[in-house]
């Protein structure tokens, strides 16, 4: 929200600077973005006569102006404007100038062959009007001309400074010139003097034909009036026209500007239809009852204000007259029904629609507006009448319009908002003031205290508000302005509390009960990450929201999002993961290890499901050095990405059991194990399949992991694995047998190895794989593995006579219940 501080004098008396207004504003809530000095677009700027004007001697269209700018010598400068005349007073940009609208530095120059020494300037140069003609002939817009050779400052009406504040959700009463200055008159104790609105409900009811309901709810209003007998082909008010301009608000015809300045005084936001062409439109004259609101129509299409035509969905709420569209309700008006020099008869719109539906057209259309961006903080609808009321006003007195009649719609119901404030309330909540303030009445004690009840009622007022006492503290009557937002008791504790400043409050902070400690739980969860930091990965943070090309049918779809990128939550991890290895590959990195803890989340039936996941992706590979390698890039193979995780899992102290998996479509079915915990699946490792990698640009040796990481954690932290049980170390060594054999495809090395430390218990200390073959000498069916098995007792010595029993059980085990054939 931009706001003219020239404007403000007129609406409120104060004095302070620049700064320190800027400061009070930040401390109180709105925050000054930006401070912008307008007197800088006319720096060296000056007022000029032109005394005479000789045709250029090398180019048709220039001339060559001898210019008085107050100076001893006159100025010899170039001009190609049609309306440069003698006898004229101009405005000349001295040598130096910068013309910030054009980004435009004058110099001294030759121009085909004469040199200029300035340069005589439009008004679209100077950044005061969006197009112009020619140059600016003083004589024709102004009585009083300013002495040759004065700065143009005063004359553009430049000498203003616009301030940028920062509006929060909650004062769209801030959206307004008016908003701001009862807002300065509070924080300054400075006098208002604002324009009075008439609030008394002399208007008939209408019944507009409003298909949606969404669009105009309980606290909503549309009201229309009817005027008469403008003439809009003149200049806009000076004063209008200035204030707008100042505004960067484009000048468009006199009763455009006055709802366009209105809004921005009042923040109300207004639209005039012209009525001439809404009666072509319809064949007939228009009646109140013909206008309406409705829901687009899938494909239908509509050219607005702008000229763009946009397409229409069900979702964009359409003004109509007869059924026809004339408006995007709250966002743009029609190019059908629009305000010319030509209208002498209009239909002033002023209504407030639902912040959402405002929301939702803007948002698909693309398109969001002056009057779209103040629906969408919400008005207060009980001063819309009074706002519309002096729109017709300032029409009537400057344009000589006639206000026939006012219509508002049946459903619509001023409410006046009362509101109890407690004192022991607020002092409950607030606590002691700590230290004394300017805007306190009682400001001479420096003791810890209590609000009084005089210094509560001086604050309060000054908003605007009326307070009545009782028996617990008042009865408090909102005014118009304010009954968007202070609805509550706990809102008029909150204005107390900002406008005395809420480090003007005693702090009383809890006692802790004791120091705080990380449960297990997030024990775990710091080893994990740093574990996996360690070995190499680094970790990555995603989004959780993604746009309609994750087309899973569990997907939750966000009913209100802000964009269609953002539209639903993400039902996977991994493929944010591959875009990111792709991005690094991209941008020239050998390898790439992420890891993320991250949610995903999915509709079941009427439920939605949260899963926490420890997820993560790697490619290529990362050497801290290039020497003795070579210069081609290497890549990880399967079991090197398996032995990486593993490592970074090591940390949890629980078991990972492999076992290939198959149905997974984009997971190569090959080389895709799924990862067991306790006997209960919890996610999957492997490689990805060649057509993702052919569609991320990555190399085929990429791997991702899924994991369930609640189960990882439940697993970690139970008390058989947290509480840690020490033994002593074996002192006598162990004894290895190998036992090698043929068998059938059918049976994996984990179900043998399983079947071998069942049988060999209780000396069988461990068991791995050691050889695996297949091939044209194994029939084809059958795979040949060997595995070593190690044996130790921990209390002596094993030898021959103690082994072969076990060892012989485990062939006859082998050769019984998988019928495998012992070649050792």
């Amino acid at each position: 929200m931009k706001v003219s501080v020239s404007w403000l004098k007129d609406l409120v008396e104060f004095n302070n600077d620049i700064d320190e207004l800027s400061e009070k504003l930040s401390m109180t809530g709105f925050e000054v973005e930006s401070l912008e000095d307008l007197s800088e677009q006319a720096k060296n700027v000056v007022i000029g006569f032109v005394e005479e004007i000789t045709p250029h001697p090398n180019a048709e269209k220039l001339k060559v102006c001898s210019v008085d700018v107050g100076l001893p010598k006159k100025l010899s400068i170039v001009c190609g404007a049609p309306n440069v005349k003698a006898g004229f007073h101009v405005l000349v940009a001295k040598v130096g100038a910068y013309l910030s609208s054009k980004s435009l530095k004058i110099k001294l120059s030759n121009l085909r062959g004469v040199e200029s020494e300035g340069m005589i300037c439009s008004l679209e140069e100077l950044g005061i009007e969006s197009s112009n003609e020619g140059i600016e002939i003083l004589e024709e817009n102004e009585a009083n001309i300013p002495p040759i050779g004065t700065n143009a400052v005063d004359y553009l009406c430049l000498n203003d400074t616009i301030i940028e504040l920062a509006i929060t959700a909650n004062r769209p009463d801030g959206m307004s010139m008016v908003g701001i200055a009862r807002e300065i008159s509070t924080i300054t104790n400075s006098k208002l003097t604002l324009p009075t609105l008439n609030y008394n409900e002399d208007f008939n009811i209408f019944e507009p034909k409003i298909c949606d309901k969404e669009t105009i709810g309980v606290d909503c209003i549309y009201s229309i009036t009817y005027i008469d007998s403008i003439d809009n082909t003149g200049k806009t008010n000076k004063n209008i026209f200035n204030k707008l301009s100042s505004l960067k608000q484009n000048c468009i015809n006199p009763v455009v500007d006055i709802t366009n300045y209105l809004m921005l005084e009042q923040g109300q936001p207004l639209h005039a239809f012209d009525a001439d062409l809404l009666d072509n439109i319809i064949g007939r004259k228009v009646i109140p009852n013909d206008f309406g609101i409705r829901n687009g129509k899938e494909g239908e299409l509509f050219v607005a204000l702008d000229k763009k035509e946009y397409k229409i969905n069900p979702t964009i709420k359409l003004i109509t007259c007869d059924d026809i569209p004339i408006a995007i309700a709250g966002v743009i008006g029609g190019n059908n029904s629009s305000v010319s020099y030509k209208t002498t008869r209009i239909w002033l719109e002023a209504a407030v629609f639902t912040p959402t539906s405002i929301r939702n057209s803007s948002r698909e259309i693309g398109l969001r507006t002056d009057a779209s961006s103040r629906y969408e903080k919400g008005i207060s609808s009980n001063m819309t009448t009074a706002v519309s009321k002096r729109a017709s006003e300032l029409i009537s007195v400057q344009l000589g319009g006639d206000n026939i009649s006012s219509y508002v719609n049946t459903d619509f119901k001023k409410k006046s908002i009362s509101v109890n404030l407690r004192m022991d309330k607020i002092n409950s909540v607030l606590g002691k003031l700590s230290s004394s303030d300017s805007n306190i009445v009682n400001n001479n004690s420096t003791k810890p205290r209590y609000l009084n009840e005089d210094e509560i009622e001086t604050l309060l007022s000054k908003l605007g508000l009326i307070l009545t006492s009782n028996d617990s503290g008042w009865n408090v009557q909102v005014p118009p302005y304010r009954s968007s937002d202070l609805t509550r008791e706990i809102d008029l504790i909150e204005e107390i509390a900002r406008l005395i400043g809420y480090d003007n409050f005693d702090s009383n902070m809890p006692d802790p009960l004791e120091p705080g400690v990380l449960s297990p739980i997030k024990l775990v969860e710091r080893r994990l990450r740093n574990s996996f930091i360690h070995n190499g990965f680094q970790e990555v943070v995603t989004s959780s929201l993604v746009g309609p090309e994750n087309t899973d049918d569990n997907a939750v779809l966000i009913k209100n999002p802000l964009l269609s990128e953002t539209s639903r939550l993400r039902t996977n991890v991994w493929d944010e993961h591959l875009k990111i290895l792709q991005r690094n590959v991209s941008f020239g990195a050998e390898g790439c290890w992420i890891f993320e803890i991250a949610k995903t989340y999915k509709k079941e039936k009427e439920c939605f499901v949260e899963t926490n996941l420890l997820s993560g992706a790697l490619t290529g590979s990362k050497r801290l050095s290039k020497w003795g390698g070579a210069s081609k890039q290497l890549s990880l193979d399967y079991f090197e990405a398996r032995g990486k995780l593993k490592q970074s899992l090591d940390v949890l102290g629980v078991e990972t059991i492999d076992k290939q998996l198959t149905d997974k479509d984009f997971m190569h079915p090959g080389r895709t194990s799924e990862l067991f915990v306790e006997g209960k699946s919890i996610g999957f490792f492997g490689q990805i399949h060649p057509s993702q990698s052919e569609k991320f640009d990555l190399i085929k040796e990429t791997y991702l992991f899924n994991l369930d990481f609640d189960s990882l954690i439940k697993a970690a932290t139970r008390k058989t694995n947290w509480t840690r049980i020490y033994k002593d170390y074996p002192t006598v060594p162990y004894m290895e047998r190998d036992i090698a054999l043929i068998h059938s495809k059918k049976y994996s090395s984990l179900e043998i190895m399983g079947l071998i430390k069942k049988t060999g218990r209780p000396l069988l200390e461990k068991v791995e794989l050691i050889d695996r073959y297949e091939g044209s000498s194994m029939p084809e069916d059958a795979i040949s593995q060997a595995f070593r098995i190690r044996y130790r007792d921990a209390k002596k010595t094993l030898v021959e006579e103690d082994i072969n029993p076990i060892h012989e059980k485990i062939r006859n085990v082998l050769k019984e219940k998988i019928k495998a054939e012992l070649r050792s």
